[in-house]
């Protein structure tokens, strides 16, 4: 196996504490996203994600990052993890911050020189095996660098962040130039074209000593608060904190069916459609003369006459929304919020 000459200091951290709003009403802060069964087969996303992993790093050198309120739902879902490798935040405080507080429990136990390799918890991976290989191609170059992943662009996505490519390589690693924000169409078909940028996959991979320093350097801020108060921590991406602030970022390209399941037409894309072009998961479908619709859930949902519609049918909410509109749903989460509906987030 490939996996048993990865050195005994990698350690694998998985996010498991986003909420996933971008797919209520079936994501909800009691069951967010990385817990649901909405790609191919019967696992959760976070448990497709821990089962991608093992055969490269095994358990007891694997951390989940959660928070107090998601911390049951890691329990039940993976048994076996050690006690001591369940790092909870008392309050989700973006990627940074997590990531500081994973860093700081290996360095503690005496881990400052072992590599992290962060994944995050809700994305799907169709080609496990070129999965590790790339994990392998990373954990390798994050010896002297601070390296991601980046995903070789398939079409011009405006959904995702890119990394820009610079001349220098080191083995199967390429400088990265640049962090660069969300394209609209035309500057994303330029990247495509282009082909020296990749998409941002938000896995990324450096010594547990080098991320602290680097974190220290730029936001000194989230390691104090790491080392009291917690509660005190900025909310900020490690992207923007600390990689784009850094000279020293390298890529690995990566290869391997890759999606973050963003948005529901991210879950209808990893399932195939039928004869009309319509995707449905769960219970029956009764249409007529419908077509290019998204339907998920486990009642029965008739559609007349209508096109282009994502219906997503829950116990206590059903959510219907044209396919071009898909990221709104953050507008919907938004309106629970500020009417105090916390029964439906």
């Amino acid at each position: 196996m490939r996996g048993a000459r990865t050195p005994v200091s990698v350690y694998a951290v998985i996010l498991a504490g986003g909420g996933g709003v971008r797919l209520w009403p079936a994501s909800r802060r009691r069951r967010p996203k990385q817990f649901l069964a909405i790609a191919p087969g019967a696992r959760s996303l976070f448990e497709a994600t821990v089962e991608r992993v093992r055969p490269l790093i095994p358990l007891e050198r694997l951390l989940v990052v959660t928070t107090a309120g998601q911390a049951a739902a890691v329990r039940a879902t993976l048994p076996a993890l050690p006690a001591a490798n369940l790092v909870v935040e008392p309050v989700a405080r973006n990627t940074a911050p997590a990531i500081a507080l994973a860093a700081r429990t290996l360095e503690r136990a005496g881990q400052a020189e072992a590599v992290m390799a962060v994944l995050p918890s809700d994305h799907v991976v169709t080609d496990e095996a070129a999965f590790r290989r790339t994990l392998e191609q990373a954990i390798a170059a994050a010896a002297r660098h601070l390296v991601t992943v980046g995903i070789r662009p398939t079409r011009p996505e405006t959904g995702y962040g890119y990394l820009e490519l610079g001349s220098r390589s080191e083995g199967d690693a390429w400088e990265v130039r640049r962090f660069v924000e969300k394209p609209d169409l035309a500057r994303a078909r330029e990247y495509l074209a282009a082909g020296h940028y990749l998409w941002n996959s938000g896995m990324v991979f450096f010594r547990v000593g080098r991320i602290l320093e680097e974190t220290r350097r730029h936001l000194p801020e989230v390691v104090r608060a790491v080392d009291g108060r917690y509660e005190d921590a900025p909310a900020i991406s490690l992207d923007y904190g600390v990689m784009e602030k850094t000279a020293d970022i390298w890529a690995v390209r990566g290869e391997f069916g890759w999606s973050d399941v963003g948005s529901w037409l991210a879950v209808a894309d990893v399932h195939p459609p039928d004869a009309a072009g319509q995707v449905r998961l769960g219970g029956p479908l009764v249409a007529v003369d419908a077509k290019a619709n998204v339907v998920i859930g486990d009642k029965l949902v008739a559609l007349v006459g209508v096109e282009g519609l994502v219906v997503i049918v829950t116990e206590d909410a059903v959510l219907v929304i044209p396919k071009e509109r898909v990221q709104d749903v953050r507008a919907v989460v938004a309106q629970l919020e500020q009417r105090g509906m916390d029964t439906y987030l």
